[in-house]
């Protein structure tokens, strides 16, 4: 009799649950329970991705409410998923659901049946679990929240699922997310973790679990779209258009719980229906945390001004996009300095009942939202239209090198609309990127023309515009913050401007030229191949070109570095043009030539003799040949991951060399004999002279004078030029106070802005790169001295005179003055070697595609000069 009591009790709707359930929810029992499928309560322990895709295809076969789909693959392979859910009506009718979304989404056509689809259509509303790997909690409450949703038969959920879609990205970074199970799995025993926040079980490996396969911070990611991951979320956003976005984090232990209001600075891009909404939201959590006795905060640590988080790139396409961050349990268990324990079903907790309180807000606010939504992709259009911060259009030149292209390309990804000009105008109050007063400009036809006055306006002015505006009372409050040794509030870069960033010459206009036609994508020009009798050329700096090279290196095929303008066959070839001689290439350099120019998309002209039409013939002593680069990336402690990801991602992706990762042990010992290129990321000096050890790092400078080529980008630029360092330029040391006051200086790091910089066109490493003046991304307070006996070649790039040196962002007072006119390129010959150091990052997040080529030419030409 008990055995049938038991058995009535375990398929009733009572008895079916998760850990988080409100008093009194029930639910069908014909769903699987989150304990009976990961064989333990949400919450417990850390669900790995294999277990969480079986979780979900269990939830979904038993439950006619789910809708999952593959939007994409991470680097590793994992599965990346959008889970939609909604009523078993909704469901049905996704198809339809979708067509009124994007409907709705472009309201230009206008229309009775807008009012229509904005009575009928279900709140969108999108979340987004875990982009960082090591703050693993958002998952784990999604999971929660999946089960609620697809098994819940209280009112509360009854009217969810009728009047929301919620579409869940269960794990937003499955390949960090995966690295951090993996590390506390392998440091776990038996007994319960260690709560001790230095334990191997909190802390990790380096370099550490936050960041993607090649240790890219995804939530900066959205409109650069580097990764596969952001690829397909932001393909999938564009085909549902949600109106309420969520992304959740985590922050640090001893912290309690962050929902929106987000504090200054705002993007002023930002639609102006957000603040209130803001406001509408938190008051809703405050109400459901208080219900718990939680503690939470609001309007202070977390901004919205960059444009690539997962909460404020929706905020531009008009959706209310906000960040939860709950306090991390680190290795899922941890000790706090005030003595309490912080788990991982706390912090799940915590994210499960503000994610369920945001869709229920949601769905009850329903048509307040949608309308409102309509009316912020509205008022997009009419801020373009009234050419807000004097800016209707902006007009991108098509280059020769397809900078212009690929800057196009990217923004078409973002679900902006390009269009391109079908024959030449005349615009006559075109400004400049980087100037201030209009002037005549003749556009060519083929330019590329983006009209604010589209759905997608916000989001195309954010990344556009030349200078995102800081608010000046923010600033006020800085420079005092600054000047009383408090923390800043720059959460991030201030600047990223994509033309400056592409290096593509852009003006923006008050006024929309005409002869337009709209881009719907980008192919490439069919090339055609003929054989060259003597060989071949190509033109440098585009990244067709530099992939080519890279592959005809790698192949081990022979080319020729052409330091002067030529001309053969009818082609004009800029100084820096590379050719393959065909007698010393063995018989299958025309077929390789041909099959690795077509895979990069290059332009190749064939060559009949060394002879050329004008310049120094080919034969010349002057064209010299290229040494094979043998590269070895330092890695591991204490190299800074996300540089070490930036360079990884450059040289395995956009040039498709084949690298050795070594870390400071083995380059310390005979580690350098097999490469002639040691490429070091971002670490301080101190660190890394600790990991090598004083013979160590002689062993490395005695490498470079053998012969070698050492590359070192922007932190560790300072470990070479410094006192026990190699370089004849020096890192600046300032012995005064800012404000002149005396005493210890003030912090000066530029929190990411964008500078002019001036280059020596006649440097090899500037091959491809013709301007004489052009952007770079400052992000440090590093600045180098250069010697009073500069040699010429030496300073390769340096930022502009002090009048001339911003172009965008903030800079603090005194560093426009510090840094003119210092390195940003430094190169010299040290002995039978050579250091190229950079002071910044040129392939800062893949984003800075303009100073990718000086990286590398630093890398493929560097041993040959």
């Amino acid at each position: 009799m008990k055995s049938l009591i038991v058995l009535a009790l375990i398929a009733s709707p009572l008895a079916a649950q998760h850990t988080f359930s409100d008093p009194g929810a029930t639910y069908d029992p014909k769903v699987p329970t989150p304990r009976s499928l990961l064989g333990h309560e949400v919450g417990e322990q850390f669900t790995s991705h294999q277990r969480m895709m079986r979780y979900i295809e269990r939830i979904a076969a038993a439950s006619r409410r789910i809708k999952v789909d593959t939007v994409a693959h991470s680097f590793e392979g994992r599965e990346m998923l959008v889970i939609a859910i909604g009523s078993e009506a909704n469901i049905a009718r996704v198809a339809e659901i979708q067509r009124d979304a994007q409907r709705l989404a472009d309201p230009r056509a206008g229309g009775a049946d807008l009012d229509q689809i904005v009575r009928r259509l279900p709140v969108m509303v999108w979340l987004e679990h875990s982009v960082h790997g090591g703050e693993a909690s958002g998952v784990e409450a999604g999971l929660a929240l999946l089960y609620q949703l697809a098994a819940g038969t209280d009112a509360d959920t009854r009217l969810a699922l009728d009047s929301a879609i919620v579409l869940i990205d269960p794990n937003e970074n499955p390949d960090g997310r995966e690295r951090h199970v993996h590390d506390v799995q392998r440091t776990r025993g038996a007994q319960r973790p260690s709560f001790d926040g230095g334990a191997l079980n909190n802390a990790g490996s380096w370099p550490g679990p936050r960041t993607s396969h090649y240790y890219f911070d995804l939530n900066r990611d959205w409109f650069v779209i580097s990764h596969p991951e952001t690829r397909g979320r932001v393909t999938s956003f564009m085909k549902w258009w949600p109106h309420v976005a969520v992304d959740l984090h985590e922050m640090g232990t001893n912290s309690t719980f962050y929902f929106a209001p987000p504090m200054e600075p705002n993007n002023t891009n930002n639609p102006s229906a957000l603040a209130a909404w803001f406001e509408r939201f938190g008051k809703a959590h405050q109400e459901a945390f208080d219900r718990f006795g939680w503690s939470f905060f609001r309007r202070e640590g977390y901004d919205s001004f960059y444009p690539g988080y997962g909460e404020s790139w929706p905020m531009l396409t008009g959706t209310i996009g906000m960040l939860f961050e709950s306090a991390s349990s680190s290795g899922g268990a941890i000790r706090r300095t005030d003595g309490t324990m912080r788990t991982l079903r706390d912090a799940a907790h915590n994210h499960y009942v503000a994610e369920w309180t945001t869709v229920r807000y949601s769905a009850r606010h329903r048509g307040e939202i949608v309308r409102d939504y309509l009316a912020s992709r509205r008022e997009a259009i009419t801020r373009g239209e009234r050419a807000v911060s004097g800016m209707r259009a902006v007009v991108l030149e098509r280059d020769t090198q397809g900078r212009g292209d690929s800057l196009a390309a990217r923004l078409i990804d973002n679900g902006v609309e390009v269009q391109r000009l079908t024959s030449a105008a005349e615009l006559r109050d075109a400004v400049a990127f980087g100037d201030a007063q209009p002037k005549a400009l003749r556009a060519a036809a083929g330019w590329y023309v983006i009209d604010m006055a589209q759905p997608q306006g916000n989001l195309a002015r954010a990344v556009l515009e030349p200078d995102a505006a800081l608010d000046s009372s923010f600033i006020r409050i800085e420079l005092e913050s600054r000047r009383t040794s408090q923390p800043d509030r720059f959460y991030d870069v201030t600047a990223w401007s994509l033309p400056y960033a592409y290096r593509v010459r852009a003006w923006s206009t008050r006024t929309l030229p005409t002869s337009l036609e709209r881009v719907n994508g980008l192919t490439r020009d069919a090339r055609e191949w003929t054989r060259g009798r003597y060989g071949y050329a190509f033109e440098p700096g585009s990244e067709s070109s530099i992939r080519l090279l890279a592959s005809l290196l790698r192949d081990s095929v022979r080319v020729w570095y052409a330091p002067r303008a030529f001309t053969a066959n009818g082609a004009r070839f800029p100084r820096g043009a590379f050719v393959v001689r065909a007698a010393l290439n063995d018989s299958s350099v025309h077929a390789t030539t041909q099959r690795l120019a077509t895979a990069a998309g290059a332009r190749v002209t064939p060559l009949s003799s060394a002879g050329v039409d004008d310049g120094i013939d080919l034969g010349s002593g002057s064209v010299m040949p290229i040494i094979q680069p043998r590269i070895a990336l330092l890695g591991g402690p204490p190299v800074g991951g996300n540089s070490y990801g930036f360079l990884w991602y450059a040289l395995d992706q956009r040039m498709a060399l084949p690298i050795s990762a070594i870390d400071a042990t083995y380059a310390a010992g005979s580690g350098l004999e097999n490469y002639n290129v040691l490429i070091v990321p971002s670490t301080g000096g101190g660190a890394l002279d600790r990991a090598l050890g004083d013979a160590g790092r002689q062993r490395i400078f005695d490498w470079v004078r053998a012969g070698g080529v050492l590359i070192t980008v922007d932190a560790a630029t300072a470990w070479v030029a410094g006192d026990r360092g190699i370089m004849r330029a020096k890192l600046r040391r300032d012995s005064t106070r800012a404000d002149s006051a005396g005493g210890a200086p003030l912090p000066a790091g530029v929190p990411g802005a964008i500078a002019r910089v001036t280059g020596d066109t006649l440097s090899p490493l500037m091959a491809g790169v013709f301007e004489t003046e052009f952007a770079a991304l400052v992000n440090s307070d590093r600045v180098y001295t250069v010697p009073k006996d500069l040699r010429a070649g030496e300073a390769v790039v340096r930022y502009a005179p002090e009048p001339r040196i911003r172009l965008s962002g903030y800079f603090w007072p005194e560093m426009p003055g510090r840094l003119a006119q210092s390195p940003l390129v430094w190169t010299e010959s040290v002995g039978s070697g050579r250091v190229i150091a950079f002071a910044g990052d040129p392939v800062f997040r893949d984003h800075w595609r303009g100073t990718y080529t000086l990286f590398a030419n630093a890398v493929l030409l560097g041993a040959s000069f």
